[in-house]
């Protein structure tokens, strides 16, 4: 059992910085999945379209992540969050101000091209800056932005989308946005890097040609594409075959977020204090045993459905929180930035291709319910099967390399 080093007044200001940026950036993510019921009548999308939409960010973050890699560790991390930030609210106007599908596709491609590098950053800085016996901690404490955007942000985004229109909600989130970049420029330090680099290109295939590293790659590329695969037609599920109305989607992704606002900081100490990998199998049973639940519809009433959502979502944190504070462990310093970025690169594309397959597999029947959800079911639940055992192997490595530096 490993005991848990204090916070200085300095790293909780970081926590604070970055957790507020990540804020503006999952509810941007989330709130497109909410919308799902809305834009397919709105803007008159196919399911196929849809799939297409949500991709776009992931597909476009991923490409942009994997660039960013050989520059990630070579500039300053808090000018290199800044630009990119700087480019992910731009993207935001432009989802504000789409009037179609294609407007609207070309949105989120710019938001993920610049959105999709930041969440490496701020952990290349958490690397940075925190012991592995602080980083489960801080990783809860961080990943409550999760947890925020849907106790207040995503519920607020719906209502004003319900009120007003949804090009209102990207406003919102664009308001926040600032707010934000103001934060971080004025609370964290510049982190400067010291070390020599080969040229970006070079730094990149370093990198990748790492077969240790590509254990942490392939890990989550399974998780994230479980998470997208339930996620992306979530919402059209709940209204279209589980009778929810969309005045009610707000108390779900709320009752979700109250979730992850008390197990991220719980899953992040009990990882710190009885290991990442014990914490990821937990997790991992809780959440194939409520996504089989849910996706067989077999689950009916309003009650219900907040308590299985609830139910999924103690598990999800506790494999972000665990699997995520592992991952910064496996990279030396020098690759830190690099590996992280092309981290996010694998993860972001993965997201896309399981969006899209998600609206290849899903089919909307002429009276608007979704069928084969029982099978996207099945799927997630070998994603997580296979996940876990990657993250053990993981979790072997980091312990053998943390031996070897003690000897």
């Amino acid at each position: 059992m490993e005991k848990p080093e204090r916070f200085s007044t300095y790293q909780k200001l970081v926590i604070l910085g970055l957790s507020c940026l990540l804020f503006t950036v999952v509810l941007d993510y989330m709130l497109l999945p909410a919308l799902s019921a809305t834009l397919l009548a709105e803007l008159q999308l196919s399911t196929d379209e849809f799939g297409l939409i949500a991709s776009a960010y992931a597909l476009s973050a991923g490409i942009s992540a994997l660039l960013a890699s050989g520059y990630a560790d070579r500039f300053e991390r808090k000018s290199f969050l800044l630009v990119f930030y700087s480019g992910f609210l731009i993207g935001i106007v432009i989802c504000g101000l789409s009037p179609s599908f294609f407007i609207l596709l070309i949105a989120r491609i710019i938001t993920g091209a610049f959105g999709g590098v930041m969440a490496s950053i701020c952990f290349a800085m958490v690397a940075d800056l925190f012991s592995l016996s602080q980083r489960g901690r801080v990783m809860g404490w961080i990943q409550m932005a999760f947890a925020a955007s849907l106790v207040m942000g995503l519920p607020l985004s719906l209502f004003i989308a319900s009120s007003f229109s949804w090009q209102m909600a990207y406003a919102m989130i664009f308001c926040f946005g600032v707010l934000a970049l103001l934060l971080i420029t004025f609370l964290i330090r510049p982190l400067s890097n010291s070390t020599e680099l080969s040229p970006p290109w070079s730094h990149i295939f370093s990198n990748l040609r790492k077969s240790s590293y590509w254990t942490v790659y392939s890990a989550n590329i399974l998780i994230v594409g479980g998470d997208v695969i339930f996620m992306t037609f979530n919402a059209a599920f709940l209204t279209n075959n589980l009778g929810l109305a969309e005045s009610q989607l707000p108390y779900v992704y709320g009752a979700i977020g109250i979730t992850s606002l008390l197990a991220a900081p719980i899953f992040g100490k009990l990882a710190d204090r009885f290991g990442k990998w014990s914490i990821f199998a937990f997790g991992t049973l809780l959440s194939v045993v409520a996504v089989l639940i849910y996706t067989a519809g077999a689950i009916q009433g309003f009650e219900w459905i907040i308590l299985v959502h609830s139910f999924l979502y103690f598990g999800v944190n506790a494999r972000m929180v665990s699997s995520t504070a592992l991952a910064t462990a496996v990279p030396k310093k020098s690759d830190r930035g690099a590996f992280l970025a092309i981290d996010s690169s694998v993860q972001q594309l993965a997201g896309g291709l399981a969006a899209a397959l998600a609206g290849w597999v899903i089919y909307q029947a002429a009276d608007g319910s979704l069928l084969h959800y029982p099978q996207i079911g099945w799927l997630i639940t070998v994603l997580m099967i296979f996940s876990a055992g990657l993250v053990f192997l993981v979790d072997r490595q980091v312990k053998a390399d943390s031996r070897l530096e003690s000897v």
